[in-house]
């Protein structure tokens, strides 16, 4: 049965009101006072609300108001004397749905009242049906994400990755184009949930599928923005860094299409790594190949390498302040645990920073250690 809460200090409208709606099958709350009304309005979370303008303590104006910058959902109906068109407009300003004027017809007011639930319920079978189509979709983009950590000789490594969203547009997967050789992939697609998504399945399929004929970092870029750039919205685009570790030969092999810089520490002391390249958008393959490099670098044991999307850099404390590279940088520097102990700290402090502020970006993270590795 639908509840629907009436406040209205004229008792006898208000028992009409009540009357004629208790016939038609529904539970009716009343309330004469606005302060007391607002209160009943969030306590009781009724189907629909009918307000009357005038009342005591609280307008109907301030009542709506308030409700609809809280989440109040259900729809609001404003009943009034005031035939004034500036009051008509400034009922709906506030966010009411409907608006009544007084004397009103009881049965133009129950149709309304019927049309206006049908359609939320409308609406939330909708909003149902989209969030579970949602969940699933996280669902099987959660299961294409490397379920374990690669378990390579030398390499301590451990990744992971936290939508913003049911859906996400990062990112990371592990690539094995040998026994001895490690690669890795960041990528952050421009925008968030479900368009995001579908470019991010494209990509994985593209870089499954390519891998095994790697012999560079640079190989997979290229690939990626061959296939992707044609089909691409205008306004979309891909930052992504691949790395290559080749455990025989003791190097790392970077290459990136436009990605933020990875983090390399060795002794402590902590160097940025950003070799050239454009992100993976409209631009042609010939003038993508153009721009991209690729950075080769001999690893020691010891060394420790981060990778990460915008998420983390880019969340915000309540004041709006960045988390920022230079606060990331200084983690990771001090940072003496291993790889999972590293992602773990990094993600927590980002919580941390960020305290009550929901995460507005999708957040990706990988780490690597050298561990038993001898030059």
């Amino acid at each position: 049965m639908k509840t629907i809460l009436v406040v209205e200090d004229d008792l006898a409208i208000a028992r009409g009101l009540r009357d004629n709606l208790e016939w038609e099958g529904y539970h009716v709350l009343l309330e004469k006072d606005g302060r007391r009304g607002y209160e009943r309005a969030n306590d009781e979370k009724p189907d629909l609300l009918i307000l009357d303008v005038m009342l005591p303590s609280m307008d109907g104006f301030q009542i709506c108001s308030l409700l609809k910058k809280e989440g109040f959902s259900a729809p609001i109906f404003l009943l009034t004397g005031l035939t004034q068109e500036q009051s008509r407009l400034e009922g709906l300003r506030r966010g009411a749905d409907d608006y009544i004027g007084k004397p009103f017809s009881i049965q133009e007011l129950v149709l309304r009242v019927r049309n206006a639930l049908k359609q939320e319920d409308s609406a939330r079978g909708r909003a149902r049906r989209f969030e579970s189509e949602f969940l699933k979709a996280r669902k099987i983009q959660m299961a294409s994400l490397p379920r374990k950590q690669p378990h390579v000789a030398g390499l301590e490594v451990y990744g992971k990755t936290i939508p913003a969203m049911e859906v996400g547009g990062d990112y990371f997967d592990y690539l094995r184009p040998g026994k001895t050789r490690l690669g890795i992939i960041v990528a952050d697609v421009s925008g968030k949930g479900m368009p995001a998504a579908m470019y991010v399945q494209r990509m994985q399929g593209i870089v499954q599928s390519s891998q095994k004929h790697m012999s560079g970092a640079q190989d997979i870029l290229t690939e990626l923005q061959d296939q992707l750039h044609t089909s691409m919205d205008t306004t979309s685009f891909i930052t992504a860094v691949v790395a290559l570790f080749d455990l025989e030969r003791h190097t790392l092999q970077i290459s990136q299409a436009g990605h933020l810089p990875v983090l390399m520490v060795r002794k402590g002391s902590i160097r940025l790594l950003k070799p050239p390249g454009i992100w993976i958008g409209r631009s042609s393959t010939e003038l993508f190949q153009k721009q991209l490099r690729s950075q080769n670098i001999e690893i020691k044991r010891g060394d420790r390498f981060l990778f990460y999307s915008d998420g983390i850099v880019e969340a915000t404390d309540p004041g709006g302040k960045e988390f920022g590279l230079t606060r990331l940088k200084k983690l990771v520097a001090g940072c003496r645990t291993g790889s999972r102990r590293l992602v773990d700290q990094c993600l927590g402090e980002v919580k941390k920073f960020s305290e009550s502020q929901a995460q507005s970006d999708d957040i990706t993270i990988v780490a690597v250690k050298v561990a038993n590795h001898h030059t």
